[in-house]
């Protein structure tokens, strides 16, 4: 079958290869192109992932059987979206191999649709319901240390270096050589305008 893998991871600092290297070796899929990103999917939105609306367009284009994700949270956290996609794929006839469930949905032989759309519902809420608490958790943990007079952020009195700096905003180099208005990036990086200014001005 005919494939892209798409991989998603949510902060700079992780890696899509263990993604990826799990589903290339899968003999059954014969895989296209890789489509790889990092920004979340519970806080941004199906239509303002750049990389994921690429993927779909690849499909479109270029007779794509199926599209291979590690996990359904790979699609998204908000439960509604991933159904909504999975529902416009099927209309495309495209198929869905999601890895850590082994199993591929949209399949026109399916006998199960029904069963297989049940668990993609409920991992969907699991993975948003695990985002939700993570979030809490952490917001949590900087109010507890505020309340203990610790600091939250770098060591008072410390500098950053540049190098340091644009390695960890990697993504907003990115859409700035994309021509990417400050906006745009603030809303796909969920930065402030002030940290935009300064990877312009360091590059």
């Amino acid at each position: 079958m005919k494939a892209i893998l798409y991989t998603r991871v949510s902060t700079k600092d992780q890696s899509t290869a263990r993604q990826i290297n799990d589903m290339k070796s899968l003999s059954e899929f014969e895989i296209a192109k890789v489509f790889s990103e990092k920004v979340s999917g519970f806080s941004v939105s199906v239509d303002d992932r750049p990389i994921l609306q690429e993927a779909l367009s690849y499909l479109k284009t270029n007779n794509i059987e199926c599209i291979m994700v590690s996990e359904v949270s790979r699609l998204g956290r908000n439960t509604h979206e991933v159904l909504g996609l999975i529902e416009e794929l099927k209309r495309q006839n495209i198929a869905i191999y999601i890895h850590n469930l082994g199993t591929t949905i949209n399949k026109s032989e399916s006998s199960s649709e029904i069963f297989t759309k049940l668990i993609v519902t409920i991992m969907a809420d699991l993975a948003r319901l695990e985002s939700e608490q993570m979030s809490y958790r952490i917001k949590s943990g900087i109010k507890a240390r505020k309340a203990n007079g610790l600091t939250t952020g770098r060591k008072i009195g410390s500098t950053e270096s540049k190098e340091k700096f644009l390695s960890k905003h990697a993504d907003i180099q990115k859409y700035l050589t994309k021509g990417y208005s400050s906006r745009e990036i603030q809303k796909l990086c969920k930065c402030s305008p002030n940290t935009i200014k300064k990877v312009k001005d360091y590059i």
